[in-house]
């Protein structure tokens, strides 16, 4: 008689919220990948809420909380996904569910990063999204915070030498950069750039792109997202580029880690147990 072979039993995976920051004609890629976590055999809730007329980003993400909550079986676990602008809402959205007593179980960000104040300065972020000179000078100050601060010197040089590039470029780019802007991404993007994101003290699995990691790392591999992670954060690294590794074939392993990920959570065995 031969033995009969037994197979671990995975444990059961709660529904999967996917909090999406583009629209499917912004990002089809990302409907797509959904598509495909799907195909494991995880359920997954694409959610979204169009930010127009919308004040803030904190009614954004009050929105996408009121839609979990019709959606989602309390008091079961939550888990919660973000990729790019979803995890930065998603960001705002746990520190909602926070205040709730709701935090999530497991809270993931794909690629999802921060521009720094010298980054924002140095390729006119604030201006091309109408961001108050209020908030502006104060990422300036920021920039001289130990332990990475700044000289007041180096910064005021390099609002001169952004001031002398603007002037360059006004007559191509008009005034506010307007001719930079893409309509599709306007609305999204301003709330963001407006809004000063609050530590959280639910962990977060980061998923970055090396290439992510060697652009934006300026000292965190998280992609200056950490500082908003209070509760921790881990971090793994990822194939392929930011627009590409939520598509065929990098998607494949990505899935596979989040889906690790996500059972050693509902086990009680990630990293943060």
């Amino acid at each position: 008689m031969s033995e009969m072979t037994v197979h671990p039993v995975l444990p059961a995976l709660p529904v999967l919220f996917s909090v999406r920051g583009w629209t499917e004609e912004v990002n089809p890629a990302y409907i797509t990948f959904i598509d495909e976590m799907r195909a494991t055999g995880v359920e997954v809730i694409d959610t979204y809420v169009s930010p127009v007329g919308l004040p803030d980003f904190g009614a954004w993400a009050q929105a996408v909380v009121d839609q979990i909550d019709r959606h989602h079986q309390w008091p079961a676990p939550l888990h919660l996904m973000g990729y790019c602008l979803g995890g930065k809402l998603g960001l705002v959205v746990v520190r909602e569910l926070e205040a709730r007593g709701a935090a999530p179980s497991y809270f993931g960000i794909i690629d999802t990063f921060d521009t720094t104040a010298a980054r924002r300065l140095s390729i006119g972020i604030d201006s091309l999204y109408e961001v108050p000179w209020r908030k502006r000078l104060q990422l300036l100050a920021a920039r001289m915070v130990p332990p990475d601060g700044e000289r007041f010197g180096a910064i005021v040089r390099s609002v001169l030498r952004r001031s002398q590039r603007s002037v360059r470029e006004l007559p191509a780019r008009g005034w506010r950069s307007r001719k930079r802007r893409d309509p599709a991404t306007f609305t999204e993007l301003r709330l963001t750039f407006h809004w000063g994101v609050k530590r959280i003290v639910t962990p977060g699995h980061c998923y970055n792109t090396t290439e992510m990691i060697k652009k934006l790392d300026a000292g965190d591999p998280s992609l200056n997202m950490g500082k908003y992670l209070s509760g921790g954060f881990s971090i793994t690294r990822i194939e392929g580029s930011h627009e590409n590794c939520i598509a065929p074939p990098h998607s494949t392993d990505l899935i596979a880690r989040i889906n690790a990920d996500r059972r050693a959570v509902v086990a009680g065995t990630g990293p943060f147990q």
